[in-house]
Parts: structure tokens; C-alpha cells; sequence
């Protein structure tokens, strides 16, 4: 599995989650989490609050996870 595909399955459960929380949880160094989460946000599938350094999946995103889970 990969590691963004983690990440997403970290961030399913609509909750903020620091990036120091992801990196310890996947054993990322500080420059992976930071590319990831790059990425991630680029591409919409995450919403950054960059002053406190928390992440959490886009609402649709959510949805579009949990309608697949289900079928």
C-alpha cells in the first residue's frame, strides 16, 4: 500500500491530524510528509492549515472514499 493511500485512510475519519501525528504513524522523515502533503493539497484532496501544520481530507473526497467502501 502506499503511503499516500495511508494517508488518506489516516485522514478518512474527517478529523484535523498534525502532520508530526502522520509522520509518526508511517515512519516518514519531515521532507516525505511534506512532498505527500504537497501533493495532496495541489491536487484537492486535502485542506492545509498551515499555522498549526494540521490536514484534513476534502469533504468530497470523503464521501467519494466512504461511497466506495460501501459498494
Amino acid at each position: 500500500m502506499s503511503k499516500v493511500t495511508k494517508i488518506l485512510e489516516i485522514l478518512n475519519d474527517e478529523q484535523w491530524h498534525t502532520l508530526k501525528e502522520i509522520q509518526e504513524i508511517l515512519e516518514l522523515n519531515e521532507k516525505q510528509i511534506r512532498q505527500i502533503v504537497k501533493f495532496l493539497k495541489e491536487y484537492g484532496f486535502i485542506i492545509a492549515n498551515e499555522t498549526n501544520g494540521e490536514v484534513k481530507l476534502e469533504e468530497a473526497v470523503g464521501k467519494f472514499l466512504m461511497q466506495n467502501a460501501t459498494s
